[in-house]
């Protein structure tokens, strides 16, 4: 494999790219795994501390991508996996950003707990997480990191951007009244949990999308193909 040109966030997600399970795990004990993306930023230390995203890693998160856009999704395509390396590195450079007032574990836990919850409906279900996981040779250990990271950035966005974890009832009744969303056929009331989930879920995605449009100038990635 060889690493692109370092370019701004975006120009690289042009050229089309897959990432085939078979080609990450080998043999029935160990699994290969290699470096897809590496980035930084000025936020996170500079050229000289970049982050990466793995290959294996890249590749359950596009599925992701793929399930919550359809629960059906057997696979992902090349807009998944741009999908999921913006989502990815907007994550990591929000989580990376200080609070006045730290995050303590337990504040983590219950955040993480419901994000998982809203994004496990979105995709199917808990059987559904798991195949994505297991398609791609994750462990639990690493389908935990995943959501303390998704966890930690939208607990940045919620404190320092705008109030997004906890939205009131005026708030989600104006939205099932007024915008599209999977839940029409159902009464407000009856939808009402798996409705809010939803609506933090994709005002995060929102969020995390815009910060990371207005970070362009300062990150730089390499993909690697």
């Amino acid at each position: 494999m060889r690493m692109a040109a370092m370019l701004v966030v975006g120009a690289a997600l042009a050229s089309p790219f897959l990432l085939p399970a078979s080609a990450h795990a080998q043999g029935e004990v160990g699994v290969v795994d290699g470096v897809a993306v590496r980035f930084y930023a000025a936020d996170m230390g500079g050229p000289s501390r970049p982050r990466f995203i793995m290959q294996r890693l890249l590749a359950f998160e596009a599925r992701i991508q793929a399930k919550v856009e359809d629960t059906d999704a057997r696979s992902y395509q090349d807009r998944h996996v741009r999908a999921a390396i913006e989502h990815h590195i907007s994550e990591e450079l929000l989580a990376s950003l200080p609070l006045e007032r730290g995050v303590d574990d337990a504040e983590l836990a219950r955040v993480g707990l419901e994000l998982r919850t809203g994004l496990v409906q979105r995709i199917g279900g808990e059987n559904a997480l798991k195949a994505v996981a297991e398609a791609e040779r994750i462990s639990d250990a690493e389908v935990a990191a995943f959501f303390r990271r998704h966890a930690r950035a939208a607990i940045y966005v919620e404190r320092a951007v705008l109030p997004i974890l906890y939205p009131s009832e005026e708030q989600l009744r104006d939205v099932y009244r007024t915008a599209a969303h999977p839940y029409k056929s159902q009464k407000f009331e009856e939808a009402r949990i798996a409705f809010s989930h939803w609506y933090v879920d994709e005002r995060l995605r929102a969020a995390e999308t815009a910060f990371l449009q207005g970070a362009r100038s300062r990150v730089k990635i390499a993909v690697t193909k």
